[in-house]
Parts: structure tokens; C-alpha cells; sequence
């Protein structure tokens, strides 16, 4: 007997049993929770894994039959060309699978009905029967995207989706036609909606559109291409009417460009109650906006610098759209190349966002100050783009600065122009500056300068510095030379990743 178990017997104690316990068991509290909030758990999967969660137990067997939310995705369509037979029956497994989900949930209610997947002529009537089923069981949300075999067969919505009095979301991800909706009585409670486009025919669009009497949110994205359905002289009107819209999102590249005959989209905007406009496009479209006035907020970026030699009178569809828009309180915009001299007023603009690529158009810039008297908050963002020619001037090793001459022959230095003016809003309103992804370039120092030597009311200038490596002693040196308007201004850099200062830096 060993030394440790004779001390345990001399004090009276007992000898422990070698054999361990059994680990207790683990309880089981997920499925202990309330029916209510299993379905909510399971609602944020797709159908296919809730309807497995059958198999855990019991308790778990019809619980996927309440959940409120529908989502199935058929995504071996991808495949169709590569191997057709085998396709075919994954195709056919689908369907059978979507019948038997909607027939065996019952009368249950249907929060959110998501359907996408690949389909042919023959395969309309089970998708429209789907989604009468769906409108049927007091659907909210509906989001449908159809990926047919023949590109120029499309999915007609069904005439009793715009009757729905519960839908409030309606997302199409594909070209959907329609004929002429009810008269009366359409989409009383539509609220969203989201359209993606390819191939856009305006009377089908304008059809949904022009029935959404309660609509808040429209967003339309997709590619803009005529691809021949129009003549090089025809012009295809997109009307948008919404008396209740508060927010228009366009997202409308061009496929390809060819010529001046695949410009001609013409956007005819008549939403009084608009208050946010979000756009991105390369090539850009007219743009006719009628009863703008409550419009607060605007974000156009316009991404492309080819568009000057693509589009020969880019600038003045740009200043048109600016002078539709003139109402906002907040601006972001981001362009290449730009004519400014047309820009028009924004006496209400507070705040601007000017994103300015490798081109820097500072021309643009110097304008809408100009043109801006009220405004008060400034932000400007560089952004590398592998488009734009324009090279930038560098540091050599001993910190001095080298200039370098763009394909053009127009040096760094001559980049920013010095206004022979001051604005009214850097006397009188201007009271912040961020300019993020400086590089510590000549022309990014001198447009510093300026609104430093002339913003009389500004309180800071904040500077976050990008992927640069100048002396960065000789930037606080020369900053700190710099005079300025106002004698509260504080300006301080703010590192961020990958730039070479070491330390957030105040004076």
C-alpha cells in the first residue's frame, strides 16, 4: 500500500474510487425553445437545409413547416451547357421538391417567398402556381429571379400578383413582361422594389412602375444595351412615375459601346417626393427630372474616364443632371473627366463629397465651391484607378520633390490651378475638411494651401494619408508654414494602413 494511501486511512478518510464517472449528459436546450422561436432560427436558411433539420428528432419533425420564410435556389442551372442530361434530372428533382414543400406546409402563413432557378416555356404554369400559392398565404416579400433557356423568352407576371394587398417587397432579378395591369386596385401595399433589367423594354417597365401608388424604394439595376432592337436614330424613353417615392437607385452600365446609337436612354423622372437619388453609370443617359424639390440627398458616380472620347457631350448631360438635382443638401459624386464650366447652383448644398481618381480634376472641385456658397463640410477622396494616364509627382530618396510630365505634357505643378477668387463659402460657411488617401503630392499640397490660406471660419482640416513615402517631417514643416484664414483651424494626419506616418500627428 502505498505512502499517500496509508496517510488518507491514518486520518480516517477513504480511499478514492479508480473508476470515473460517467460525463453527464448534455441537455438539450434548443429544442426545448418555443415553437416561434425555432422558425425564426430556421428562417435564415434556405429551404433545402431547414426541411433536414426533419430528420434531428421528434421534436424537430414538422417544425420546418412554420417557418415563414421560403427560400429556394436552383443553382446547378449553371451547368446546363456543359452536361444537358444530367441537368435535366437535377431540373426535374427541383420542381418536385418545391411542389412538395409548398403542399406539405399547410395552411401556414408565408412571410417571404424566393424563387430562383432556371426554367423553360413548359415550366411557367408550376412557377405561376407557386406564386398564387405564396399571394395566397398572405405573402410580404417576394423575390423571383428566372434564368430561362432561350434569351428571348421571358416570364410574364401573373395579373393577380399586382392585385396582392399583403406584398410590400417585390424583387425582380430578371426580365420580367407585363401586360396591361388592372385598372384600379394595383400593388395597394407595395412599398419596395427592386427591378434588374438586360434588354429593357420601356412600356413593360413603365407598366409596373406607373401602379405603385404607395411605392417608397425603387431600384433598378441591370445592363443597358440595345444590341439592335433600335435604329441608330431611335431613343429609348425609361418614364419613372411615383407620387410617393422617397428613394431611386440606378445602377446602369452599358454592355458595349458602339457608337453614339447605343446612348440613346432618355430617363424621364417624375417623383415629387423623392429625397434620395443614388446613380451609378459609365455611359450616361439623359436625365429630365420634374417636381424635384424635395429631393435632400445625391450620390452619382459616373466611373468610367473613357467616357470623354466615348461620349462627346458627357459634360453636358452631366450639367443637366446637376441642375435636376440642384435642390440637395448633400452631394457625393464621383467623375473623371468633366467640363465644369456649366455647373450649376447648389444654394442649399451643406455638405460635398468629391471623389477624385488619378486624373484629379481639380477644375471641378474649384467650381462647385464656387457655386456652393452655403456649404460647410468638405470631403475629398482619392482613388487609385488604373484607367486614367495622368502620372503623379514622387519624392526622391532625400526627400525632395521630382516632378514628372502626364502623356499630355502638363507637369504635376499645373494640375492645381489657383482660383483668382475666393469663394463665399470658404469666407463665411466652410467649417470642415477631410481629404483621405493624400499621397503628399505637389498639387494635393497646393489645393490644401489653399482652402487652409482662405477658409476665414474653418475649425479643422483632417488629412489621412495613403500608400506614400515622402519625407514626412518635410509635410508637417510645410504645413505648418502654411497660412491660414482662420486662427482656430486645427489640422491634423491620421494614419492609415499600409501609409508610411507613424503616428496620428496634431498642430
Amino acid at each position: 500500500m502505498g505512502s499517500r494511501v496509508k496517510g488518507l486511512l491514518l486520518m480516517g478518510g477513504k480511499i478514492p474510487n479508480k473508476k470515473s464517472n460517467p460525463p453527464a449528459r448534455v441537455e438539450d436546450k434548443i429544442s426545448k425553445l418555443p415553437n416561434e422561436v425555432l422558425c425564426h432560427i430556421l428562417s435564415f436558411l434556405p429551404t433545402k437545409y431547414a426541411v433536414r433539420t426533419s430528420i434531428l428528432s421528434t421534436r424537430w419533425k414538422n417544425v420546418w413547416a412554420f417557418v415563414p420564410n421560403l427560400d429556394f435556389k436552383y443553382v446547378e442551372a449553371k451547368s446546363y451547357f456543359f452536361n444537358k442530361k444530367k441537368d435535366k434530372s437535377t431540373s426535374a428533382g427541383f420542381f418536385t421538391f418545391v411542389d412538395r414543400v409548398i403542399c406539405l406546409r399547410g395552411s401556414a402563413d408565408i412571410k417571404k417567398f424566393c424563387l430562383h432557378c432556371s426554367c423553360g416555356s413548359k415550366d411557367f404554369a408550376g412557377i405561376d402556381g407557386w406564386i398564387r400559392t405564396a399571394i395566397q398565404h398572405n405573402v410580404v416579400e417576394l423575390d423571383l429571379c428566372f434564368e430561362t433557356t432561350d434569351k428571348d423568352l421571358a416570364f410574364e407576371l401573373p395579373q393577380f400578383i399586382f392585385m396582392c394587398k399583403t406584398l410590400v417587397v417585390l424583387k425582380l432579378r430578371s426580365n420580367c413582361i407585363t401586360n396591361a395591369p388592372p385598372a384600379s386596385g394595383c400593388f395597394p401595399s407595395l412599398k419596395i422594389l427592386h427591378v434588374r433589367v438586360e434588354y429593357p423594354v420601356n412600356d413593360s417597365m413603365e407598366k409596373i412602375f406607373s401602379c405603385c401608388p404607395v411605392l417608397e424604394d425603387l431600384t433598378i439595376d441591370g445592363l443597358l444595351t440595345i444590341d439592335g432592337l433600335l435604329g441608330s436614330d431611335d431613343v429609348l424613353n425609361f418614364k419613372i412615375s411615383a407620387p410617393e417615392l422617397k428613394t431611386l437607385r440606378l445602377i446602369l452600365p452599358h454592355r458595349k459601346w458602339v457608337g453614339d446609337h447605343d446612348h440613346q436612354y432618355c430617363f424621364l423622372i417624375n417623383c415629387p417626393k423623392v429625397e434620395n437619388i443614388d446613380l451609378k453609370q459609365d455611359i450616361l443617359s439623359k436625365y429630365l427630372f420634374k417636381n424635384a424639390k424635395s429631393l435632400v440627398k445625391a450620390s452619382l458616380n459616373l466611373f468610367s474616364h473613357a467616357v470623354a472620347d466615348l461620349q462627346p457631350d458627357f459634360s453636358n448631360r452631366a450639367n443637366a443632371l446637376l441642375a435636376g438635382i440642384s435642390n440637395v443638401k448633400y452631394l457625393s459624386l464621383s467623375a473623371h473627366v468633366w467640363e465644369a464650366c456649366c455647373v450649376p447652383a447648389f444654394d442649399n448644398l451643406n455638405e460635398l463629397k468629391l471623389v477624385l481618381h488619378d486624373c484629379y480634376n481639380w477644375d471641378l472641385l474649384t467650381e462647385l465651391l464656387k457655386r456652393s456658397p452655403n456649404l460647410e463640410h468638405l470631403f475629398l477622396e482619392h482613388e487609385n484607378d488604373e484607367e486614367c494616364i495622368c502620372s503623379d509627382e514622387e519624392y526622391s530618396e532625400d526627400g525632395s520633390s521630382k516632378e514628372e510630365y502626364s502623356e499630355d505634357g502638363c507637369s504635376n505643378a499645373e494640375k492645381w490651378n489657383t482660383p483668382d477668387f475666393v469663394p463665399i463659402c470658404l469666407v463665411s460657411h466652410l467649417k470642415t475638411v477631410s481629404i483621405r488617401g493624400f499621397q503628399g503630392h505637389l498639387h494635393e499640397r497646393e489645393a490644401a494651401k489653399y482652402l487652409l490660406e482662405n477658409g476665414e471660419v474653418l475649425r479643422k482640416m483632417t488629412i489621412y494619408t495613403g500608400d506614400f513615402l515622402p519625407a514626412k517631417e518635410k509635410i508637417y514643416k510645410e504645413f505648418s508654414m502654411f497660412q491660414r484664414g482662420s486662427r482656430t483651424c486645427q489640422v491634423e494626419f491620421i494614419e492609415e494602413a499600409g501609409s508610411s506616418f507613424d503616428n496620428d500627428y496634431v498642430y
